[in-house]
């Protein structure tokens, strides 16, 4: 451990790992994409509601894939294989030190996080794009717990953490550029943001998500 920078030993500290086999069940359960699919159900949802013409909303769908090749692609086609960071779950020293979670260790290489990445990059997209104080609430909870699970399961150092959050910052804005260039949205009018987007479907994506982690929290 004494190998590893100061920063990185501070985030493995204090997130890796607790002695709450609930926390432990959470952390587990949330890193998983499939648990999100309600959400991002949701956001696709919003997509095809919020679009008055099967243009707009394939150019949506279209920005969409940008943010997400962007940021998935050259982290894991690129970066990885370049740096080939070994994950601190995956270092013989660090196992022996810390709790691995029903022996959760994912195989390929750590720097940088791909959800970090990803998730801020969606978050990132979506915030620019609707504009709304409850959605923005929701996309920065969403990529912040899938920060903390990474963390708290020894997938990461912080280090993968704060460079993925930054290239899906920049892979966010990319692509809602590439969305605002071609997108001719008009505006509701009534019960919507300024952006156009129903406040109905706002609310409702906030209460998916909410319910969401309800549901990991009470079935185990």
């Amino acid at each position: 451990m004494n190998e590893i920078n100061f920063f990185d030993r501070m985030g493995i500290l204090l997130f890796w790992g607790s002695d709450s086999s609930f926390v432990d069940h959470l952390a587990y359960r949330l890193t998983d994409p499939l648990v999100w699919v309600p959400v991002f159900l949701m956001l696709f949802y919003i997509v095809l509601h919020n679009h008055g013409n099967r243009r707009e909303r394939l150019v949506c769908i279209a920005a969409v894939c940008v943010v997400m090749a962007l940021s998935a692609g050259v982290c894991n086609l690129i970066v990885k294989p370049l740096v080939c960071r070994v994950r601190p779950c995956n270092v013989p020293e660090l196992r022996e030190m810390f709790h691995v979670v029903k022996g959760y260790a994912e195989n390929n290489y750590s720097f940088f996080s791909s959800h970090s990445a990803n998730y801020t990059a969606l978050a990132t997209f979506f915030i620019l794009m609707v504009r709304h104080r409850i959605m923005t609430a929701v996309m920065v909870c969403l990529a912040l717990v899938n920060m903390w699970t990474r963390l708290y399961l020894g997938q990461h150092y912080l280090s993968d953490i704060c460079v993925g959050m930054m290239w899906g910052v920049i892979s966010g804005y990319i692509g809602w550029q590439v969305y605002k260039k071609y997108s001719h949205q008009e505006h509701q009018k009534t019960d919507s943001a300024p952006t156009g987007f129903l406040l109905q479907d706002i609310y409702l994506t906030a209460l998916v998500f909410v319910a969401t982690i309800l549901f990991v929290i009470l079935v185990r």
